[in-house]
């Protein structure tokens, strides 16, 4: 006798066969896509190319602009927010210093010292001056001034005299460029209420170090500025450093 056939279970159903799927049309052609679909295909990286062209105007809108020095002693003012050469280090003393600059045209005859035009500028008397050196810097002969205004003293080129709260110590530089005066004045805010004649040793190391940083060769170069063009907020015409202002 043969072998068994197996046999369902189920009433009538015979054996189980499994048959395979039919095989794919692999041949057959993708439909061809919409005309709007393939427009958006192709436009789509060109969108995206604006968005992002939008985005960075938009950003570069909001930074601060380069503000550039219109003369030699905005352009001193303005290096000494560089950093250190050598340790990179920012300008940064405990006290506020707040720098402001001038160029006077013409007033001066012919081989005045910038010394003795600042104190006619200025209206300085010699109780104002506590200390003053002439130092050779690059192609300039620079007027170093350490000041104590009192109240009511003749102000900074081109003011009438010194506000109530900006009486105090001064440091300024000033040398003459051709007939015309160029100053750099750094006020050292202190105690604006209870101002004291003599610079203390904070204030004096301090001035010294901004001697140091604003007093090289190529800030004075003569016939070229240097390259100090800053960012600045707009309406703010001049860097300050230190504390914020208590004022």
């Amino acid at each position: 006798m043969g072998a068994p056939v197996p046999h369902s279970d189920r009433p009538g159903f015979g054996p189980l066969t499994l048959v395979p799927p039919p095989a794919a049309h692999t041949d057959r052609p993708l439909p061809a896509a919409r005309p709007g679909l393939r427009a958006a295909i192709i436009l789509a990286p060109f969108a995206l190319l604006i968005v992002i062209a939008y985005l960075v105007v938009d950003l570069w809108s909001q930074m601060p602009p380069i503000v550039q020095p219109r003369h030699r002693a905005e352009a001193v003012c303005f290096s000494l927010a560089r950093p250190d050469p050598v340790t990179r280090a920012p300008f940064a003393p405990p006290m506020r210093i707040e720098p402001s600059a001038a160029l006077v045209p013409g007033r001066f005859a012919p081989g005045t010292r910038a010394g003795v035009a600042l104190r006619q500028q200025m209206r300085l008397d010699e109780s104002m001056v506590l200390d003053e050196s002439e130092r050779s810097v690059g192609d300039y002969a620079v007027s170093v001034l350490w000041l104590s205004l009192p109240r009511g003293a003749g102000g900074a080129p081109g003011e009438a005299s010194i506000a109530a709260a900006d009486a105090g110590h001064w440091l300024v530089l000033a040398w003459m460029e051709g007939s015309d005066l160029a100053v750099c004045n750094f006020r050292f805010t202190g105690d604006a209420e209870h101002p004291t004649r003599e610079w203390s040793p904070v204030e004096r190391a301090w001035g010294e170090r901004l001697l140091a940083r604003t007093l090289i060769a190529e800030n004075f170069r003569e016939g070229s500025l240097p390259r100090t063009g800053l960012r600045m907020t707009r309406g703010t015409v001049m860097p300050a450093f230190g504390p914020a202002a208590s004022r």
